[in-house]
């Protein structure tokens, strides 16, 4: 035999001789090993889900703080426990809010749900700060904007009408006390012309923490008329019908004529002649006297005002 076969001979031996004892040894080394480091102390943090309990609507309190959704817990315990164990075994945390005042809130321990043998180390966050307000109602104006313009010569007349006028708000005071407006989505009057429109308008959604009673749109109205001009004659004197020899003071008056631009810009100097009508106002002028009259003036389709309205006419 040569050294290289009793070589391969000995490598055998050692290999395949008592090999039912080697394996047994084998496996009573992994069972060792297994049992040590399973029993062995570990740490490991989970995510707990949050279910907060709020108080009833009757408290009228409002928690303006958010709640996180989840903490973390760190565990400590086998590695054998721990590594069997799901975020799902340790259940929810639960918030009893019901009070609507509590201000701090530790989270402690025993308001976990573990396995024996397992404990809680840590915590986080290690507690929560807790703010309210009370919840109050108003009633808040509906405000509605103008985007475009009408079409040319026409103008929107007045505001823009809401209804209702009025929305209630209800959510936390702190909120609530301060809003000025309930705001509409604008009313678009881009090219319209004459008469009145009525158009239904979303309303904006309310600050966060706010509410709206039912109303979450709104009628608004707009009207649309031709555009005004305005025009002005200075010292046009004052013509008294029936006494030719009278007098005014003072002896001029000045005219604003105000009316759609074809009929102002119509209208001449010449035109307008501002007058008093003495006998027919029911005066004596059978001898020297004097009154007050107006000034009479007719423009057709125009608004005419007269400055000073009124005269001292003596005859």
């Amino acid at each position: 035999m040569t050294a290289k076969d009793g070589l391969r001979e000995n490598i055998r031996a050692a290999l395949l001789d008592n090999i039912g004892l080697k394996i047994l040894s084998l496996l009573c080394a992994l069972g060792i090993y297994a049992f040590i480091h399973g029993a062995e102390n570990a740490q490991r943090t989970f995510s707990v889900s949050v279910v907060t309990i709020m108080p009833p609507e009757s408290a009228n309190r409002q928690l303006m703080t958010q709640i996180p959704n989840e903490v973390k817990v760190t565990l400590r315990g086998s590695r054998t426990q721990l590594d069997d164990l799901r975020s799902d075994d340790l259940g929810t945390l639960q918030l009893n809010l019901r009070s609507g005042r509590e201000t701090n809130l530790d989270l402690k321990p025993s308001m976990f749900r573990v396995p024996t043998g397992v404990q809680i180390e840590e915590v986080q966050p290690p507690s929560i700060e807790l703010r309210w307000d009370d919840v109050v109602e108003r009633e808040i104006p509906v405000q509605i904007a103008r985007t475009g313009e009408p079409a040319p010569t026409f103008a929107v007349k007045g505001v823009i009408g809401s209804e209702p006028k009025v929305v209630r708000a209800r959510g936390a005071r702190s909120i609530v006390d301060v809003m000025q407006y309930a705001r509409a989505a604008p009313f678009d009057v881009t090219g319209l012309t004459e008469g009145v429109y009525r158009r239904p308008l979303p309303l904006d959604k309310p600050p966060k923490l706010v509410n709206y009673d039912v109303v979450d749109s709104v009628i608004a109205t707009v009207e649309i008329a031709r555009e005004l001009a305005k025009k002005e004659f200075a010292n046009l004197r004052v013509e008294v019908v029936g006494l030719p020899r009278a007098v005014t003071t003072p002896p001029t008056v000045k005219v604003r004529l105000v009316g759609s631009n074809e009929d102002v810009n119509a209208v001449s100097p010449e035109s307008l002649v501002p007058r008093v009508e003495p006998k027919s106002s029911g005066a004596d002028v059978s001898k020297p006297g004097s009154v007050y009259l107006d000034v009479l003036l007719e423009v057709p389709h125009v608004k005419v005002v007269v400055d000073p309205p009124k005269v001292l006419v003596k005859w």
